[in-house]
Formats: C-alpha cells, sequence, structure tokens
C-alpha cells in the first residue's frame, strides 16, 4: 500500500513542522483537533492540516498514522486509534514517533498488534523539519517499517536500525539523554550558583576556560521551562531506557526533578511563539531559585 495520507496525532511544535514539509512534498496531512488546545488548533491551522471530526475518520482516511505527543500519553493514544481502527475496519500503518523506553514502544506495539495493524518504532532526532530544511532524522526499527521508509528525502531523512522494536526508540532515549540531560544538568549548577551569589564568578570562569559550554548554557538554560512540562515525562522514560539496561536512572530522575522546577516558573505559561527573548540569563536564575524554594517550603 503506497503512502497518500498522513496522519499526525498531534500537530505541536514537532508534528505541525513535519506536515508541513510532508505537505510541501505532495501528501495529503489530517488529524483530529477534538479536545486540543488552542495553541495546538493554531499550529495546526498554520500547517493546513485537515481537521477530521474523530479518530475514526482518522483511521479510514490516512494510509500512515504518525503519533507525535507527549511521552507519558503514547499509550492511551495507541489504545484509543487501536479501538478505532477495531470499529471501522480499517488498519493504517502506526508509527510511534514519541520520546518512550523501548518497553513503553513494546507495549505500545502490543496495542496496535490488537487491531491487527503494522507497528513502526520510531525516534525523531532534531527540531522539527521546517527549521532543519530536511534534515530532521527519524530513526526506525521494526518487521515492517516500509511505510515510514516511503518518506526519507520528502521533508524527512529516515534510518533504520532493524528489525527488532524498542531500537529505534532506545535510539532516541540515548540520544535525548545526553542533550536534553545536560541541559538539565546545566540548570542544576547554575541554579546552585545564583543561590550561592556565584553566578557572575562562576559563569566568569567558564567564559575563560570553556566557552563552548557558557554558549550552550546561555542558549538552552532560560528556554528549558518552554519545555519542561513534555520533557519532564521524556526524562522518566530516559530514566527507564537506562534501567532496562542494567545503567543507573538516578542521572535523569534528577533531571526529571529539574525540569519540574523549571516548569513552576512564570517562564513556563509561555510559547515559543510568545516567550520574551529579552530575559537575562541572571533573571532566569532568580526564577529557578525561587521555584526551588516554593518547593522546600511546600514540603515543610
Amino acid at each position: 500500500m503506497g503512502v497518500e495520507t498522513i496522519a499526525i496525532l498531534m500537530p505541536g511544535d514537532m508534528g505541525h513542522g513535519c506536515a508541513i514539509a510532508f505537505r510541501e512534498n505532495g501528501f495529503r496531512v489530517v488529524t483530529t483537533l477534538t479536545g486540543r488546545s488552542a495553541r495546538t488548533r493554531g499550529l495546526a491551522e498554520t500547517a493546513q492540516i485537515e481537521d477530521l471530526e474523530s479518530f475514526e475518520e482518522v483511521v479510514k482516511q490516512a494510509d500512515l498514522v504518525l503519533s507525535i505527543l507527549p511521552p507519558e500519553s503514547a499509550l492511551a493514544q495507541a489504545k484509543i486509534v487501536a479501538d478505532a481502527m477495531i470499529a471501522t475496519d480499517r488498519r493504517p500503518v502506526y508509527a510511534d514517533c514519541n520520546a518512550i523506553s523501548p518497553g513503553t514502544s513494546q507495549q505500545v506495539g502490543a496495542e496496535i498488534a490488537r487491531a491487527g495493524a503494522v507497528y513502526i518504532d520510531a525516534g525523531i532526532l532534531g527540531f522539527n523539519p521546517v527549521k532543519t530544511k530536511g534534515r530532521t532524522r527519524v530513526y526506525v526499527s521494526g518487521p515492517d517499517i516500509a511505510a515510514v521508509q516511503a518518506l526519507d528525502g520528502k521533508g524527512i531523512m529516515v534510518h533504520s536500525l532493524g528489525t527488532e522494536i524498542g531500537r529505534a526508540s532506545a535510539m532516541k532515549m540515548i540520544y535525548a539523554g545526553a542533550t536534553k540531560g545536560t541541559f538539565s544538568l546545566h540548570a542544576a549548577i547554575l541554579t546552585a550558583a545564583q543561590a550561592y551569589g556565584l553566578t557572575e564568578d562562576y559563569l566568569a570562569e567558564i567564559a575563560e576556560s570553556n566557552p563552548a559550554m557558557l554558549a550552550a548554557m546561555e542558549n538552552k538554560v532560560p528556554r528549558i521551562p518552554l519545555d519542561a512540562g513534555r520533557w519532564l515525562g521524556e526524562m522518566n522514560e530516559i530514566a527507564a531506557t537506562l534501567a532496562e539496561a542494567g545503567v543507573t536512572p538516578k542521572f535523569h530522575e534528577g533531571a526529571a526533578d529539574i525540569m519540574a522546577m523549571a516548569d513552576r516558573t512564570p517562564i513556563a505559561s509561555e510559547t515559543r511563539e510568545t516567550v520574551d527573548e529579552s530575559r537575562s540569563l541572571t533573571t532566569v536564575l532568580d526564577m529557578y531559585v525561587e521555584a526551588t524554594r516554593n518547593r522546600s517550603d511546600a514540603a515543610e
């Protein structure tokens, strides 16, 4: 079966970027926005995604379903789509592109198998395809990955990791464990420096000894709250991935704590479209310190 219509559930920052790239490459893109936020609806409109009335209509019309949403919702989303497939007796290919552990991916795959559909384990690396100009990498694994492989060079780059479900998710977790794990470590250290009144001296030292690390801190740390609510779940999935491999999960359990802290700041109520870009790093760190103190006060 060829792929002509792609369903994206749900069109957030990554999803709507994928939709734009796919439409530019001749694919029809659909979703269902029932119960979705105003921001998601706005992004879907920007990407010109067709809004169908239900999940049943999505599976009736789609050849390929891409699940792209916060990791804690991945399994519930798969159950909803599997039920819709059974109700309509139509079974498009289902690819889970979420930041989930191999174990969670296998659970998602079991739901899709319950409906009798093909399941593809997938992991997206990088920013959305509009920002990367088609260089976003999608790793896939599973017994039948042809539907996603058909998208290679058509808005994204697709790389196969073999037939085993979970390998693509593991790749995503390992990559994000290094990148976002590092962001969270920088945030933790800078927050401690701010609490001790050492930020100016610490940044001066880093500027002298490791300017590349300073640039990464200044670029990433102030923006963590914009995604912290979603990344908190991702850190938990990374921790589970490491535990499944026999490696300590404690680094990323701590990273989840940092994401929770960032999610308590006022910046968390902003979006990538509305964020105040003029804030200084020290202003953000003051918010982090306050969020840390608020949690301590609540625990007493």
